[in-house]
């Protein structure tokens, strides 16, 4: 290639890589991933499965939605504890010392703390219209 051209060939590319690659310090840099919130972790990894987007699968009237809360009489973090912990109607109770046993999970249950995150997070996600939680686990 010719001397010439390749000036005129290299000199906008390398401003082009320049440009790129120098960090923007006007700007914060923006992060990829986000840790996913740990009442966020724990709601997908035990009640997505019937509470999918603040839905519930089971049964219609029963959603996790403000308006459906309030009905079903569920308004603070308190109720939505004991509902967790110790279960109601067709929902079963999730938390260690949970009874009577047809009443509770049958899988694993949660700590005392863990359903407080819960309790904060579904509140949370109620009052905001169920937005959509990103997902960042393994």
């Amino acid at each position: 290639m010719n001397s010439r051209i390749g000036a005129y060939v290299s000199s906008p590319l390398l401003a082009a890589i320049f440009t790129l690659s120098t960090p923007n310090l006007a700007s914060p840099p923006v992060s990829i991933a986000q840790p996913m919130p740990r009442g966020a972790a724990l709601f997908e990894k035990a009640c997505i499965g019937c509470h999918d987007m603040g839905g519930n699968i089971i049964q219609p009237g029963a959603t996790l939605f403000t308006k459906d809360l309030q009905r079903n009489g569920i308004v603070t973090e308190d109720d939505i504890y004991n509902i967790t912990y110790y279960g109601k109607g067709r929902m079963p109770g999730f938390g260690e010392k949970c009874t009577p046993r047809g009443q509770c999970t049958f899988g694993a249950r949660l700590q005392e703390e863990e359903i407080r995150m819960l309790a904060e997070f579904v509140k949370s996600q109620a009052e905001n219209g169920w937005p959509k939680v990103e997902s960042y686990a393994d």
